[in-house]
């Protein structure tokens, strides 16, 4: 459909975009519309227009009668570039809306109803979800999915055309950051949750934080951060069973037992606040680990959300079981036709190729990028390291040029912030600072607003990732630009290329330097190979990179079983 569009719907496209956006399609942005339009990936370097080559593809589509579902990172992104771009869709005769946390079930259902709908990947699971519980699912109906659809429409009773749902057709999903729905985001559970009964369970939890709070990390139990449990030891499980040996029945039995207080030890030792969740209101809201923002209406499950509260002190929310549950990878096989953007598609070409059969097309920018980077520095602690920050973004301050600092987490934020009132109340020139991290994200546009001002420090977790345009003041351009200080251990080195391109986009200038801490070891033994230590952290992300793709692997297995039993039980062999 892509290699085929008339020159004068191009020119009509062209036209309109410069009449209403005051904007001209590059050759580049057009070569990314087209590679959507025929269900690949683009990838399209930060700062080359991908909203626009999204808008683009999205129009062609439809005007050809497609129902365009344009997936975006998060709420405030989809707000954003459906009023952005609302003149032009409407200049195309197409109607062009966007869900978001705070839109009605009314609303909803009419913006489902329009030609262009922009919407976060979240929003629209559980628009979907719901629609599933309530019996009104749309089931796609393409051609590789029309029988298992068939199938399930017979399984769930519901009619092949519902104009009841929320959600009203799969047809066409273009997905802004594509890896990041796709990849990062992959695995991660997707549960809709309904009121449950309460019973015991809410004492029961507290018995297992009393009990966890008697046993010692190291004799009694063992922590595993990566994994994000927590094993007894041999020793420890003597010590729980000498606890409970005067408890009821329930509490004498091992594997119960054992399974409460391991959930207990990860949300008194392993879930940190201000890292891994906020309490707001007296509510804990998670962070989501990949964007560093709330993730609202999620919880943790099997009693872990209720264990955090407790241990908060904080009510805990009313008891719920699972209604519906699914994945990003799970959910996408419903559209007919898939497409997304991102920086960061060719290094994982064949994952997602082998995942969910898309191609990937590499676009090259519109002009050279003038983007320098700096040599990596290496520190042996954080303290030394946040010192070094502080003097270097002075420095570049002080001549001019904004700065964005990235972090691993609010508490990282948060002592490099104090590192620098610190330095100010010690007779430093002070400099316009700013954080942006959950706990601000009611303020997030300001804060992007001003992180390209002369002078600007902006201390920002992931937050200051994906789809963020900071928008350089003239006089920060002509000082040199957004310099990024990349301070995060990401695990992937994707997510360290989305930091840095927030620098120089759209032909600005700018430069990036990464700044890591390595053990002692690390530092000293291979210290004198020079380069070599930089080897060695690329390996340990590499590694990293491999666990994550394996276990995005398995799930898809799963996921491919299930569909093969569906087969199997709908057709009665």
């Amino acid at each position: 459909m892509g290699a085929d569009t008339p020159p004068p719907l191009k020119a009509r496209l062209d036209a309109t975009c410069r009449d209403t956006l005051g904007l001209l399609p590059r050759p580049n942005q057009w070569q990314a519309a087209l590679a959507l339009v025929d269900g690949r990936l683009a990838e399209l370097a930060t700062g080359e227009g991908k909203t626009l080559a999204l808008a683009l593809a999205a129009a062609l589509l439809a005007l050809r009668g497609r129902t365009v579902h344009l997936l975006t990172a998060n709420d405030y992104l989809a707000a954003r570039d459906a009023r952005q771009l609302h003149p032009w869709y409407a200049q195309l005769g197409l109607r062009v809306a966007a869900v978001g946390a705070d839109s009605t079930a009314a609303e909803r259902a009419a913006a489902y109803r329009a030609d262009v709908v922009y919407v976060s990947a979240r929003e629209l699971v559980f628009d979907s979800l719901r629609d599933q519980v309530a019996g009104r699912s749309a089931w796609s109906t393409s051609a590789r999915d029309a029988r298992l659809s068939e199938h399930a429409r017979a399984l769930t009773q519901t009619p092949p055309d519902d104009d009841t749902a929320t959600v009203p057709a799969f047809d066409v999903a273009l997905i802004d950051e594509a890896d990041s729905i796709l990849l990062d985001e992959a695995v991660m559970p997707l549960v809709l949750a309904r009121p449950g009964e309460a019973g015991e369970r809410l004492s029961q939890l507290g018995t297992a934080l009393d009990l966890a709070a008697q046993l010692q990390p190291g004799r009694d139990f063992e922590l595993l951060p990566v994994a994000r449990d927590a094993v007894l030891t041999p020793a420890g499980a003597l010590r729980l069973d000498t606890l409970c040996a005067h408890r009821s029945r329930l509490w004498r039995h091992r594997l119960h037992r054992e399974e409460l207080v391991r959930l207990a030890l990860v949300s008194a030792h392993l879930l940190q606040p201000q890292r891994d969740y906020l309490v707001r209101q007296s509510q804990v809201r998670l962070i989501d680990p990949v964007t560093g923002r709330i993730a609202a209406g999620r919880v943790w499950s099997n009693g872990l959300h209720e264990l955090v509260c407790l241990k908060e002190g904080c009510p805990p929310p009313p008891p719920t079981e699972t209604a519906a549950r699914t994945t990003y990878g799970h959910f996408l096989r419903r559209y007919r036709l898939i497409g997304g953007t991102s920086a960061t598609l060719h290094d994982q070409r064949r994952e997602l190729h082998r995942l969910y059969g898309l191609q990937v097309t590499r676009v090259p920018p519109h002009a050279p990028p003038q983007r320098a980077r700096g040599p990596n520095r290496w520190f042996t602690n954080e303290a030394t390291r946040d010192h070094a920050v502080v003097a270097r973004a002075l420095a570049l301050a002080g001549a001019g040029r904004p700065v964005l600092i990235g972090t691993d987490g609010v508490p990282q934020s948060l002592r490099l912030v104090a590192a620098f009132e610190a330095t100010f109340a010690a007779g430093a020139t002070p400099r316009p600072l700013q954080c942006l991290d959950a706990r601000q994200d009611a303020c997030e546009a300001a804060r992007i607003a001003e992180a390209g001002q002369p002078g600007c420090i902006t201390v920002s977790t992931r937050m200051a990732g994906r789809g963020v345009d900071i928008r350089l003041h003239p006089n920060a351009a002509r000082a040199g630009g957004l310099h990024v200080l990349n301070c995060q251990d990401n695990p992937a080195r994707r997510l360290d290329e989305q930091l840095f391109g927030r620098s120089a986009r759209q032909g600005d200038p700018g430069s990036v330097e990464h700044w890591r801490i390595g053990p002692m070891r690390m530092l000293y033994a291979v210290g004198a190979l020079g380069a070599w230590r930089d080897l060695v952290w690329r390996l340990r992300q590499r590694a990293r990179e491999a666990r994550a793709a394996d276990e995005r692997r398995r799930l898809r297995l799963g996921d491919d079983l299930v569909r093969q039993r569906l087969d199997r039980l709908a057709t009665g062999n």
